[in-house]
């Protein structure tokens, strides 16, 4: 493989693990969100609290709560 090609292949191993790094970032965060809300749906917090403190539709913490068997 030329200088280029190797050049080339490294640029886009990189890009793809940064990406890769992203995407997981922004897994974990979405985790540690549904995590706290269930928590929350537990403490028996009132949805609309939850939906404030939280910024995420009262739909979206009803169906977390109805995918996880709190509803």
């Amino acid at each position: 493989m030329c200088d280029y090609g190797r050049g080339l292949a490294r640029k886009y191993a990189e890009k793809g693990r940064a990406e890769g790094l992203e995407k997981g970032l922004e897994k974990g965060i979405q985790q540690e969100r549904n995590s706290n809300i269930l928590g929350m749906l537990r403490e028996k917090i009132p949805m609309e609290t939850i939906a404030r403190i939280t910024k995420v539709s009262v739909e979206q913490i009803r169906e977390l709560g109805k995918l996880n068997g709190m509803l």
